[in-house]
């Protein structure tokens, strides 16, 4: 589980974050929403222990993050960067295993199954042999989904898998891939923490929401309750309907006067 505690955070004199206070459970699979500027991706960086808060504390398992080493860190959870840059014109299985030594386990490389295990969950089965640079984004993108999925191990359970918009620049399959790999190290025990920027995409797949506005919190709780039509047009500054679909619910954001009515 990771608790952030009243968290602020600023860039100079811009205050990002306000007073976020949050429970990410294991076993849950977790959405951040919110409009461009929320303040989304400096909490999954805070989150992850890349960015230190200028006030509040971030706890794994009970444990202060802050007091945590890099090794330590690498060992309780996995990342997925909104922006990975990487060049390396090296097989693609390769970058994929050199998840263990982020994760420390014994200095060494995931092996081979481990490896084509988690390409085959980010939806890149046979990928293996192919070379990093010849790839397209958003099959760049997933390579390093599954080096983060890698990085989990086995039994991701009691950790926790970070994911800076994992459905981004990926084709509706694709993302839908990408989400129901990151669903599935949920029910394997994981703490999954996504930002994301499509309700729809939480609605499917996100047991929790937390939707920020300005860098606080505008709702959090069961996705469903939580992501209403108020609530979203509030968070976005737009008109939101929230409708019945064959899958539970599905948000609309009209382009000028539409009906917004749930």
């Amino acid at each position: 589980m990771i608790e952030a505690r009243d968290i602020s955070f600023g860039y100079g004199r811009r205050k990002v974050l306000s007073g976020v206070s949050a429970k990410f459970e294991d076993g849950v699979f977790a959405a951040v929403l919110g409009a461009n500027g929320a303040g989304k991706s400096t909490l999954l960086k805070i989150l992850s222990g890349w960015l230190k808060p200028d006030g509040g504390e971030v706890l794994y398992a009970g444990a202060n993050a802050a007091f945590l080493g890099a090794r330590e860190l690498a060992k309780s959870r996995a990342v997925l960067e909104q922006e990975c840059r990487l060049d390396f014109a090296c097989p693609v299985g390769q970058i994929v295993r050199m998840s263990g030594f982020s994760a420390g386990a014994l200095g060494a490389e995931a092996d081979a199954d481990e490896a084509e295990a988690a390409l085959a969950a980010a939806g890149l089965s046979g990928f293996s042999g192919r070379i990093y640079t010849e790839l397209s984004g958003g099959e760049k993108r997933r390579v390093h989904l599954a080096r983060a999925l890698c990085q989990l191990g086995k039994n991701p359970e009691g950790k926790a898998l970070l994911l800076d918009e994992p459905a981004a620049s990926l084709d509706p399959a694709a993302a839908h891939a990408a989400m129901s790999a990151a669903k599935s190290a949920a029910r394997n025990g994981a703490c999954v923490v996504a930002v994301l920027h499509d309700p729809n995409l939480a609605f499917d797949y996100c047991d929790f929401s937390l939707l920020l506005k300005g860098g606080k919190i505008a709702a959090r709780g069961n996705t469903r309750e939580t992501l209403t039509r108020e609530n979203l047009s509030f968070a976005y500054s737009h008109p939101c309907g929230v409708f019945p679909s064959p899958f539970g619910a599905t948000a609309r954001f009209p382009k000028s006067g539409g009906d917004s009515n749930s």
